[in-house]
């Protein structure tokens, strides 16, 4: 990655004593140039961080209900039927609806602008738009006016329907609609309502606007990377599903930006999409009535072997985060994206973009004058960062590799939580930072009177699902492998040794009974993974200076007469380093959030915002057991012993054959990845 993105600076030596002190650049000084900053570095910031939708969605239903002026919201999705606080019901609706408290909001006369991606092929197959993407033929019953629409209502009146035995739809047509079927058949039609009426104008003070990726631009974006996409010649679908199928992939919120000249203004960055799916807590419980139920969804999960361990009532349980922004400049940067994003956009009336911004905010030349108040003890420095490829913008990408850069200097330890570990590039960038590292401490070592024993060590913990679709394991074999970490893909593994083990020749006829020899050309997929250098244990060690983990997170539970196990789904996009940095939001670390959707994440640099998350991320993972402490070189160096040990004797409660709670009940959520399936097919 090019250097474009740090400052240069001048540090002064000490003549006396030789010394001098200078500060690590983890943010893109480059783009925080006085007068022409095009992502600002903002010192006065107040950050909290949540884990899991539980947590993040009511703290969003909170604000949103305080609510007093405006509430932008910018999704990749929107359920208008999810509930954002649940009580214990099992069924639908368990708590105020996501629609609802924007409809009370904007009859209170608060101003509400959504804004989702819709891609009328990919929107589909996504399921992100109840009502709208899918479920757009619901039950009649004359249907509702717009003040009629809520949930509640919704609920009432296919009770009542199905009291009178009137015809709900030709699905149900001479068939009998059994109690328990009326929730969700009243949370469809409440969906279809909803966006009926907010895309006609009928929810007074709520607009809608839709956008969609802008395959020219993508096309500009990817042409600049290094691995390239692969393409229908190779019988992939790789690149047209990037170039046609790009998403906007952000999902902030930000209420009351203006509204006492910023007093009460409140944003949130995050991986959580405004989907019952991403609803969870932090216990990951096996079943969980307060997720959504599963049906279809839960037969597809990736049981790896263990199709027959089904029957799963609800959804699997999901890891994510989201940041919350008080009161500071961020939040400026926060209001500037969608306010360009919203103005691109297009209105579903008119199907016509909206025509240039013409907020007063926008230039931010005169942004709320509480916004801009001096930075408190207390306070966060933050950059807001993003991948945009109608701006070109791949700032996302820049934070990422210049963390690793600065990382790689400290040697203590970087901790990724990811969706998609895909990103090959990323991974030699680490190598080739901590190479340089290594060279350096070689060549000094000697006159300093130390060994290569010396040599700090990072390590790196990595926590990722196993990839949802089988088309996803040559991308994220390759990444793992470029650090040493395959082992776990076995399915991968074993397809690739196959091949190779095969001929590699045949004997072909030439024509006039004459044969000859013929070179077999291996599949893409197996020619990329052998040109890979998968460094050993040791070799890592002794030339990187590298240790590395890979963990993927199990929930174990006793139910119906013996012990199960449940992936959980790793939704996150996290990275902490040295409990000095910290970045995280919708970015996944792979080619399409770094140069095909659009992406946006914060960045910080203070140490007990991401020394707080790291200990409680790390107990949450471990049952307790593995925290780092005060994160100095000696703990990290133990917790990365414990976690390791503890995800192998997590593996082994597993697979043991034993009934007893002390051989089969997992401590934590920690396993070692694992993947047995394969495939030539690459989806990034």
């Amino acid at each position: 990655m090019p250097e474009s993105s740090g400052r240069i600076e001048t540090t002064h030596i000490d003549e006396v004593g030789r010394t001098a002190t200078s500060s690590l650049q983890w943010l893109l000084e480059n783009r925080n140039l006085k007068g022409k900053a095009t992502h600002p570095i903002t010192h006065n910031n107040k950050l909290t961080l949540f884990i899991c939708g539980q947590e993040g969605f009511a703290d969003i239903a909170a604000e949103i209900a305080r609510a007093k002026d405006s509430i932008d919201l910018c999704c990749w999705g929107f359920d208008p039927g999810m509930e954002l606080v649940r009580g214990n019901s099992a069924t639908w609706p368990r708590g105020e609806t996501f629609g609802d408290l924007l409809i009370a909001a904007a009859r209170r006369h608060v101003r509400v602008r959504l804004l989702v991606w819709y891609d009328r092929i990919g929107s589909p197959i996504a399921r992100t738009m109840p009502g709208y993407s899918h479920g757009t033929s619901p039950w009649k019953t004359g249907g509702q006016r717009a003040d009629d629409i809520s949930a509640r209502a919704s609920l009432a009146m296919l009770q009542e329907a199905v009291r009178k035995k009137l015809v709900l739809s030709s699905a149900f047509r001479g068939d009998i609609v059994r109690p328990e079927d009326i929730p969700m058949l009243a949370r469809e039609e409440y969906c279809h309502s909803w966006y009926a009426a907010a895309f006609h104008g009928l929810l007074e003070g709520l607009e809608i606007r839709l956008r969609h990726g802008d395959s020219a631009a993508i096309s500009k974006s990817t042409a600049t990377e290094i691995n390239q996409p692969h393409g229908l010649t190779m019988g992939e679908i790789e690149k047209p599903g990037m170039q046609y199928l790009g998403t906007h992939h952000q999902k902030p919120v930000l209420i009351d930006f203006s509204h006492e000249k910023g007093s009460k203004a409140v944003g949130y960055v995050m991986g959580l999409n405004s989907v019952t799916d991403y609803w969870d807590t932090t216990a990951h419980l096996l079943d969980d009535t307060r997720r959504e139920q599963g049906g279809v969804n839960e037969r597809r999960e990736c049981l790896q072997g263990m199709a027959a361990d089904g029957g799963f009532s609800t959804l699997k349980p999901y890891q994510d985060y989201a940041c919350r922004i008080d009161g500071g400049k961020a939040l400026i940067a926060l209001y500037n994206n969608f306010v360009k994003a919203w103005d691109r956009a297009i209105d579903d009336r008119t199907h016509q973009a909206a025509g240039e911004c013409v907020s007063w905010y926008s230039s931010c030349k005169n942004p709320p004058a509480q916004l801009l108040r001096e930075a408190g003890p207390d306070d966060s420095t933050v950059q807001i960062v993003l991948t945009q490829p109608e701006e070109q913008d791949k700032t996302i990408k820049e934070t990422y590799f210049r963390a690793v850069t600065q990382a790689s200097l400290a040697a203590g330890y970087l901790y990724v939580e990811n969706q998609y570990f895909q990103y090959e590039d990323w991974a030699r960038h680490l190598l080739a930072e901590r190479k340089k590292v290594v060279a350096a401490w070689k060549a000094g070592s000697l006159k300093a009177g130390k060994t290569m024993r010396d040599m700090p060590i990072m390590h790196v913990f990595i926590v990722i699902p196993v990839p949802e679709r089988a088309q996803m394991v040559p991308r994220t074999h390759d990444t793992l492998a470029a650090l040493g970490q395959h082992a776990g893909m076995t399915g991968q593994n074993t397809m690739i040794d196959d091949y190779n083990k095969r001929p590699k020749t045949r004997r072909v006829r030439a024509g006039f009974g004459i044969s000859t020899e013929a070179e077999v050309k291996l599949p893409d997929v197996v020619q990329h993974s052998n040109g890979i250098n998968k460094p050993g244990v040791m070799t890592l060690e002794s030339e990187f200076g590298l240790r590395v983990s890979v963990a993927m997170l199990n929930v174990s539970a006793f139910d119906k007469d013996r012990w199960r196990y449940r992936e959980i789904y790793i939704h996150s996009k996290l990275m902490l380093v040295d409990d000095v940095f910290m970045t995280l939001g919708s970015a996944n670390l792979n080619q399409r959030s770094m140069a095909v959707d659009s992406e946006i994440n914060i960045a910080t640099i203070d140490r007990r915002v991401a020394c707080d998350l790291r200990k409680r991320v790390w107990r949450m993972h471990s049952g307790g057991l593995v925290d780092g402490g005060g994160g100095t070189k000696a703990e990290i160096v133990s917790a990365f012993g414990k976690w390791v040990e503890l995800m192998g004797e997590n593996r082994g409660k597993k697979k043991s054959d034993s009934t007893s709670a002390d051989h089969k009940k997992m401590t934590g959520f920690l396993l070692p990845l694992e993947d047995n399936r394969s495939s030539t097919l690459r989806l990034g």
